[in-house]
C-alpha cells in the first residue's frame, strides 16, 4: 500500500465504519445501542484516532437516524472514548488507558452522590481497570507475531472489553458528576436502584460487545495480515 493510497482508504474505512457504527447506534438497547458491538472494532482496526472520529461521526448520525428526548444526545460521546480507549489499549498504551480510567473514577468518588451510591454496582468496571496492566504484555507479543490468533485474541479480547467499559464509565460520569441525573429529572433517592439494575444488565451488554468484536476481529485482522491488506491498526 503506497504512501499516497493511504489517506484515501483512511477515508474510505472512518467512513464505512461511521456508516456502519451510525445504523447501529439506531437500534436501542438495554442501557445502550447497538453501537457497542461497533466500538472495540473501530478502535483496533482504525487506531485510536481514526476509531475515535468514526465513532463520533456514527454516534452523531446514529442520533439523526433515531433522534432521542432531552439530554440522553449528549451521552452519545462516551462511544467515542471507548473507541479511543479501545486503539490505545491494542496498541499498548496502558499509561494512557489509566489516566482516562483513573480520572473518570476519581471524579465519581469525589462526587457526593458517587460516594453515597452502591460501590460495588461498577464491578465490572474495576475488573477493567485491573486488566489495564495487561496491555502492555499482551501488545508486545503482537507485535512479536501479528498474524497468529494465539497472539490476536487476548490482545482483541482485552482491548475491547476496557473499551466498552470505558464507555460505560463515561456516561456514569455524565451522569453523576457533571450532573445529569439533576438536569433529565431524575430523583436523587431514585439512583440506588438503577445502579443496581444496572450492574446487571450492563455487563450483559459488554460481554455481547466483546464476543462480537473477538469473533470479527481475530479471523479479520489474520487476514488483512497474511494477505498484506491493510497494516493495522491504522493510526
Amino acid at each position: 500500500m503506497g504512501a499516497e493510497t493511504r489517506p484515501s482508504l483512511l477515508v474510505a474505512l472512518v467512513s464505512a465504519f461511521a456508516a456502519l457504527h451510525a445504523v447501529l447506534a439506531a437500534v436501542p438497547g438495554v442501557w445502550r445501542s447497538l453501537a457497542v458491538v461497533a466500538i472495540p472494532l473501530e478502535g483496533v482496526l482504525l487506531g485510536p484516532k481514526a476509531g475515535f472520529l468514526a465513532a463520533l461521526i456514527g454516534a452523531a448520525g446514529g442520533r439523526i437516524l433515531r433522534p432521542r428526548a432531552g439530554l440522553d444526545p449528549v451521552f452519545g460521546i462516551a462511544e467515542p472514548v471507548g473507541a479511543l480507549v479501545s486503539g490505545l489499549a491494542f496498541k499498548g498504551k496502558q499509561l494512557q488507558v489509566f489516566a482516562i480510567y483513573g480520572a473518570l473514577l476519581l471524579a465519581y468518588f469525589l462526587h457526593p452522590v458517587g460516594r453515597r451510591l452502591p460501590a460495588w454496582c461498577l464491578w465490572d468496571i474495576y475488573i477493567a481497570f485491573a486488566a489495564i496492566p495487561l496491555t502492555g504484555p499482551t501488545a508486545r507479543r503482537l507485535r512479536q507475531s501479528r498474524g497468529n490468533p494465539k497472539a490476536l485474541m487476548p490482545s482483541v479480547v482485552l482491548s475491547s472489553f476496557i473499551g466498552v467499559e470505558a464507555d460505560v464509565l463515561v456516561r456514569i460520569f455524565m451522569f453523576i458528576p457533571l450532573g445529569l441525573y439533576s438536569l433529565m429529572g431524575v430523583p436523587e433517592e431514585a439512583l440506588p436502584a438503577i445502579w443496581v439494575a444496572g450492574a446487571f444488565e450492563t455487563p450483559i451488554e459488554s460481554a455481547i460487545s466483546v464476543l462480537a468484536s473477538t469473533l470479527l476481529l481475530v479471523p479479520l485482522l489474520k487476514v488483512l495480515e497474511d494477505g498484506r491488506i491493510i497494516r493495522w491498526p491504522l493510526t
